[in-house]
């Protein structure tokens, strides 16, 4: 055989081999078909990570392919309609730790609570964690965990990092300011400690969570609240403890949880992944067309992005473009804007809201707001016909501010020198080697003050609220959802199911009708792209890379951006615990 020959036939034999394995493995793929009418209990391993929508591309050296995994939406969906379908006979949880806000929390556990409301049995197995995974559990009708595992319920608690001090030691000035008097965004900057306008409005959000999670609990357990705070007062617990104060029911491996689901009467019933049945549901049907806009991450222009060791970035021509498409698409009725967001870029920011109002005008827009949605997050929002948000919900925070690092002091230290020569009075203003005159501070208060006016035309305008109203509850000050909603910064309380049953009544679609719903934004991958991450790579439930320290976090925060770009961005980023 000749050289040609020979290679052909390698690469004719490959091909073909590589055919059969991709038919093989579309095939394992494929739904088990049911062999009986019997009911299944749908066993839902509870990820760690639980996204909004599909995450931008990652810059190929920081990241390997990704597993496409389920989302709010997926997940909140097939749990409902399991609740509904009669081929489902219970559920359960495998719960571990959750890296998910208090609102996402809080939105599955109400459809994980559906499913028990429809009278079907719905089991929990918790492998320890402490609040939010107790919170999620709760809504099982009986809990199980491990004799050796313990449960870490022992109240919620609210942390800050302040670099003033490092930067004093590092020769680094900074340069802020700032609108509002809770707008306490900057002090991690240029304070050591907490002010105390900022320790007010975090105990106000603290108090707001505590609450909720000793009501929710309170309901679950049927205890009562004072009972509850006794309890979180007394932990943690190990597993024989908490089973003791009736916290759990059953003192069983996650197995023996599922064996206890899986006994209806004298006959066993068969499991079934909650995860296939979720990407089952996902298939398009026939019925009128909404679509779901996300809009995850810190506001940014350009492209959305993820940036190695930090949040996902925004990108303000991402997002503009998914909502243009949305409007402009004849078939889709209504849009609902998805947001998870504590804002970022004031310029960016405007240009989505733009689009938001452009699209009201074409069709209905809700909003329904995640974890958070606040600063540049709530500014997007407040173009909506109405805007949902669920009680934990961290919203608000009108203000503004903006800046720079002065590192004249820290080049010196390590034996460098700047010298500038320069042209006009406020040439050297957004300099990173000296801090601003007095008349260039005044200049740039000026101009965060403008943009900040701005904002609170826009809340006065979406909102119908008078100007002074608006100036009551704005001054940067971050709102829990329930705080929100009697001020008149949101609609109702609720999550998706709430706002595509709002956007569904605005466009006039009769309840009985079904919902196609559409993604975007649209993340375009190649075909071999989508098989390698389909086939080869694992569930991917965390971040590849380690987020930075938080002194390097904060100076790339600040670096991040052009020195003096205005910045409509929560306070801190806020971790309740």
């Amino acid at each position: 055989m000749s050289t040609r020959r020979g290679v052909l036939a390698f690469v004719v034999v490959a091909v073909a081999l590589g055919t059969a394995f991709f038919l093989a493995a579309l095939a394992l793929r494929r739904p088990v078909a049911r062999s009986s009418s019997a009911p299944v209990v749908l066993v839902f391993d509870v990820p760690t990570v639980l996204d909004e929508g599909p995450l931008p591309p990652r810059p190929f050296p920081f990241g390997r392919a990704r597993r496409s995994r389920l989302t709010v939406y997926d997940v909140t969906h097939a749990l409902r309609r399991a609740a509904e379908d009669d081929h489902v006979g219970g559920l359960v949880l495998h719960v571990g730790a959750l890296d998910w806000g208090w609102a996402r929390v809080a939105e599955v556990r109400d459809a994980v609570a559906a499913v028990r409301r429809a009278g079907k049995p719905v089991f929990a197995s918790l492998a320890g964690g402490g609040e939010r995974e107790y919170l999620l559990a709760s809504a099982a009708g009986r809990i199980g965990m491990p004799p050796t595992t313990d449960l870490q319920l022992d109240g919620l608690s609210a942390t800050a990092t302040y670099f003033r001090g490092t930067f004093d030691k590092l020769g680094v000035t900074p340069n802020f300011a700032y609108v509002g008097r809770f707008k306490s965004a900057v002090e991690p900057y240029t304070r050591t400690g907490m002010s105390p306008d900022a320790r007010l409005a975090l105990a106000r959000v603290l108090d707001g969570l505590y609450g909720l999670l000793v009501d929710s609990l309170a309901v679950a357990r049927r205890m009562t609240p004072d009972s509850v705070r006794r309890l979180v007062d007394g932990g943690p617990y190990v597993a024989a403890e908490a089973h003791e104060r009736g916290l759990v029911d059953t003192l069983l491996y996650a197995t023996e949880m599922d064996s206890l689901a899986l006994r209806h009467g004298a006959r066993l019933l068969a499991a079934a992944p909650f995860g296939r049945y979720a990407s089952d549901l996902a298939r398009a049907r026939g019925g009128s067309r909404m679509a779901l806009v996300t809009a995850t991450g810190t506001i940014v222009g350009g492209r959305s992005r993820e940036r190695p060791g930090e949040d996902v970035a925004l990108g303000s021509e991402t997002l503009v473009e998914a909502l243009r498409q949305a409007r402009l698409k004849r078939s889709i009725r209504a849009i609902v804007l998805r947001i998870d967001s504590p804002g970022g870029v004031a310029q960016a920011s405007d240009d989505i809201w733009r689009e938001v109002e452009r699209c009201r005008s074409a069709k209905p827009v809700i909003v329904s707001m995640s974890d958070v949605a606040a600063s540049g997050g709530y500014y997007i929002a407040v173009a909506a016909d109405s805007i949902v948000a669920e009680p934990a919900t961290l919203t608000g925070s009108i203000g503004i501010y903006g800046g720079k690092l002065n590192v004249l002091g820290l080049y010196r230290k390590l034996g460098l020198n700047v010298e500038i020569v320069s042209r006009g009075r406020h040439a050297e203003m957004l300099s990173p080697f000296q801090d601003f005159t007095d008349e260039e501070a005044r200049v740039f208060q000026h101009g965060l003050q403008s943009f900040y006016r701005g904002f609170v035309a826009r809340v006065v305008r979406g909102r119908r609220l008078s100007e002074a109203a608006v100036d009551s509850l704005a001054e940067g000050r971050v709102w829990c959802g329930s705080d929100a909603l009697p001020r008149g910064l949101v609609d109702r309380l609720g999550g998706l199911e709430t706002a595509f049953a709002m956007a569904r009544e605005k466009a006039g679609i009769p309840l009985d009708e079904d919902l196609v719903v559409e993604r975007f934004p649209r993340i375009q991958r190649s075909f071999l792209e989508r098989w390698l991450e389909d086939l080869l790579m694992g569930e991917d439930d965390g971040a590849d890379l380690a987020v930075l320290p938080p002194l390097l976090g904060a100076w790339r925060a600040v670096a991040g951006y052009p020195a003096g770009t205005a910045m409509a961005l929560m306070p801190f980023s806020i971790e309740v615990r």
